[in-house]
This record gives structure tokens, sequence and C-alpha cells, in this order.
């Protein structure tokens, strides 16, 4: 072989290996960087969940992924107002503008799934939410036969999800008589089993009190079944590579959970009603902290809990006080609950 082809066949193969390469990654400490030149935090969501993430009548954002939005800007920036959300496409475009660097962390209703984890440049955080796929049903006031039991029926769901691939694998082990009919989203699948083209709904069950609750208050007969069919951690997320970022999301959400766990709100403080706890002193900076290594402010933690809250307050502002849901398995380790936060040591 010549020189000239052995060079030609060099050049083939270099321009082959970068075309099978994978996306670059971001490097450590890239993504605090960008946020702190910008000035505010970018979260991506997806808006029109009542309770989870939406703009009310006088365009405020508010929901509980909107509070652990701003929990992640008071560590980064001290200030829990500087973020800026941008709406999220529906799968998998969403985990393509994460990839992209589009927005800093996801905070969406994603179930932590093991082909999304390997499939995806992206890396979850920790659940924030134990759910589970949930049945909503027409009802004349008196309790609807059990899910098993109901016979011929036809249920909507949101297609290119979980939830229907949830349905189906329940619909095949049960041998239910049930015709699937499919949406693009969750909207037109909620409309359609409003305007009764089908007898059930299906989605992650804290969707569905909170889709359905104005609903229900206007008099509407629906009935939700407390029974649910899958495991469903919902879990924020972020591009894969920027180890700090990882470490300093995960941080600061163990912190929330931690101080949940104490009982230490955002009331206790503002006011300095801190208890005589050693390891709440550690997170709270006021004992010497390791923060530092990661690029954040001793008082993080501090800043965190005085402008948003703990974990407990942010769920029972969002969804237990205007929707009367209860905690249930998202209480902390020490109230039984399987939230957990390792030691702040």
């Amino acid at each position: 072989m010549g020189v000239g082809m052995r060079l030609a066949l060099l050049l083939l193969l270099a321009l082959a290996s970068l075309a099978l390469a994978p996306p670059a990654w971001a490097e450590d400490g890239d993504t605090l960087e960008r946020i702190h030149g910008r000035g505010f935090l970018i979260c991506g969501l997806r808006s029109g969940v009542s309770g989870i993430s939406f703009s009310d009548p006088q365009g405020h954002l508010d929901g509980f992924l909107v509070d652990v939005c701003r929990v992640f800007a008071a560590a980064t920036l001290g200030n829990a107002q500087a973020i800026r959300v941008v709406r999220l496409p529906e799968k998998p475009q969403e985990f393509q503008a994460v990839e992209k660097h589009e927005v800093d962390v996801a905070l969406t209703t994603t179930t932590w799934t093991f082909s999304r984890e390997l499939s995806h440049d992206i890396e979850f955080l920790m659940p924030l939410l134990h759910d589970g796929q949930g049945f909503a049903i027409h009802s004349d006031g008196t309790p609807p036969p059990p899910l098993d039991r109901l016979g011929v029926r036809t249920v909507c769901v949101k297609t290119a999800t979980t939830t229907v691939r949830n349905l189906e694998d329940h619909i095949r082990k049960s041998d239910l008589p049930w015709t699937i009919r499919t949406f693009q989203t969750l909207d037109e699948a909620l409309q359609a089993f409003l305007a009764h083209e089908c007898d059930l709904l299906t989605t992650d069950r804290t969707v569905l009190v909170t889709s359905l609750a104005g609903y229900r208050q206007a008099g509407m007969g629906i009935y939700i079944y407390p029974d649910v069919i899958s495991r469903e951690p919902l879990t924020p997320y972020i591009a894969r590579g920027d180890r700090n970022w990882y470490d300093i999301t995960r941080w600061v959400l163990h912190a929330i959970v931690l101080a949940d766990a104490k009982g230490v709100t955002s009331a206790d403080v503002q006011t300095g009603r801190i208890p005589d706890d050693p390891e709440l002193h550690r997170m709270l900076g006021h004992a010497g902290s390791v923060s530092r290594t990661l690029g954040l402010p001793d008082d993080w933690a501090l800043q965190v809990l005085a402008q948003v809250g703990n974990y407990g307050e942010i769920f029972d502002r969002n969804l237990g006080t205007p929707y009367g849901m209860d905690r249930g398995q998202n209480k902390p380790w020490t109230q039984g609950g399987l939230l957990y936060a390792p030691p702040f040591r």
C-alpha cells in the first residue's frame, strides 16, 4: 500500500471515529460557572400540571417542582427567585434538551428507569416524589367496582411514556378486556376522559389528584382509585459529565430532606431557633464546611431553608394543603417513609 493510500485510510478511520463518538459531556464545574456567569438558574419543567408546575391566573409560576427549582437557586446564587423556566418538549426530545445543556436541571414528572438512564447522557439525582400509576373513573357518587372487576372498558392514556407500557403490562397480566386509547399529551387524554370518550384515565396518581381536583370540587362525579399498578420514582435529572454539579444537586436535595426529618423549618432558620444538633450545625455552615470544594458558600443550606423551606413545607404548601394529599411514602425515614439523607459529616 502506497503512502497516499495509507494516509487516505487513516483519514477515513479518523472521520469514522468522530462520527461514532458520543456527544461531548460537560466538564466538572462547567454548569455552576455558567449559572454564576448568567446570574440565574435555568430549570426545565413541563407546565400545566396543578400543584406540580403551573401558572396561576396572575401569571405567577408555582408548584412543587417550581419550589425545588428555587431551592437550587438559593443554594447556588443565594437568591431563590433567580430562576428562569424553560418548558421542555415531550419525550424523547425532553432528554435531548437536557443533553444539549439547554437547561441546568430537569424537573418534570419523569420516572427514573433503567432504560432511560442507560439510553441517554443524563444522570438522575434522587426521587423527589414516590408515586404510582393510578386510575380515575366516572362515578355516580357510589364507589365503583374494583379495578379487576370492571369488565369491558376504554382507557385514556398519554402515549410514548412508561404509563402506557405499564398499562399494557397490567392488561396482559390481569387478562382484562380493556381497550387503550392513546393521546399525544396528558391534557388531550384528560379532555377525552372528561367528555366521556373513555371510561378510565390513567397516569401518576399524584397528577390524577391535582389535575382532577377542580372538576371534582365542581361536582363532577369522578372517583380516583387508591390502587396503583407501578412504582414511579419521579426524579430530577441533569446532563451527564459534570460531577461537581451532580454532587451539588444531590446534596441540596439531601439537605431539605434532613431538615424535614429533624423538624427544622424556614421559620426556625429565620428566627435563629436552630436545635443544638451537631449535624444541623455542620449542614448550615456553623461548624466548618467542605461546601467550598463544590463552589458553594458555607451558608448555602441556611439560605435554602430560610428562603424556601424543608421538604415537608414544600410538599404541604403545594400538594398537602391545596389538595389534601397524604405524604404516604414521601415522609422521611424517621417517620416510616422512603426519603433518606446520608449523614452530613
